[in-house]
């Protein structure tokens, strides 16, 4: 028998499942930590949402000279008593009861949050930044609070927005009170 001068090219079958071996421990290994990093990413934009929101209410009530309110809304149309993550908006407040009226104008809204839980003991109906530019509560004696993002149906650490007395939001991986915030019970 004679040989060819052509050499043939190609993988063997063993050769090919080795790397598709390689190939599906590599993506086991990674995929963790990719979808991490998409939740930390959206955590992180949520955050943004609701901190600019903040600063955007403070700046527009000293502008205004006038209370600005921001409230969760699930219509983003009206106030409504429910969960932060259902989306907010922010208006003017002329009466000063941190619920929109028909002469009041809206000024922003911000859509739903998915994935997360946005929980605030201290601003869980509404808060409105003053022409001072200082924050009150729905209770109006309430004048500094924070707000916790936890992800919905994880125990990792949750990311806290700290508003103190002057208005300003501040992030903290820890409570006003220096302890840890618990997202188990969210």
């Amino acid at each position: 028998m004679q040989k060819s001068g052509r050499r043939q090219h190609g993988f063997t079958l063993t050769e090919i499942l080795t790397a598709l071996a390689v190939l599906g421990i590599s993506l086991s290994l990674a995929i963790p930590g990719l979808q991490s990093l998409a939740r930390d990413n959206a955590r992180a934009t949520a955050v943004n949402q609701l901190v600019a929101t903040m600063h955007m209410a403070r700046s527009e009530a000293i502008t205004r000279n006038e209370s600005i309110a921001v409230c969760p809304s699930n219509n983003l149309r009206n106030c409504a008593e429910t969960s932060w993550e259902s989306g907010w908006i922010r208006f003017t407040d002329s009466n000063r009861n941190q619920t929109i009226d028909e002469d009041e104008l809206i000024l922003g809204v911000s859509p739903p949050v998915p994935g997360f839980v946005i929980n605030s003991e201290a601003f869980s109906r509404a808060f409105s930044y003053e022409s001072s530019g200082r924050v009150v509560a729905a209770d109006s004696q309430q004048h500094a609070g924070e707000f916790i993002f936890c992800v919905t149906g994880a125990t990792e650490a949750a990311q806290v927005v700290i508003v103190n007395p002057v208005g300003e939001p501040a992030l903290s991986p820890r409570l006003a009170n220096g302890s840890t915030p618990d997202c188990t019970n969210m």
